[in-house]
């Protein structure tokens, strides 16, 4: 895992809809670290869309990390 990007705000460095982060925030997930600790399924239970999650996953994974296993 990249650390020097795990403690660095959602909002710095994920280029997502507003509406996606706002869910996140939301659920109290303000860091990507925090983030990159979520699987798919924690974040089908917040609500989001298949698509959606592909889209977090991929801009995790451009900054070196991913969503948990």
């Amino acid at each position: 895992m990249e650390e020097k990007y795990t403690k660095q705000s959602i909002d710095r460095f994920l280029f997502i809809k507003e509406n996606m982060l706002n869910i996140l925030k939301s659920n109290n997930v303000k860091t990507l670290g925090q983030l990159s600790n979520k699987t798919r399924t924690d974040l089908r239970n917040y609500g989001f869309e298949h698509y959606e999650i592909n889209k977090i996953d991929i801009e995790l994974q451009l900054l070196g990390l991913g969503l948990k296993n």
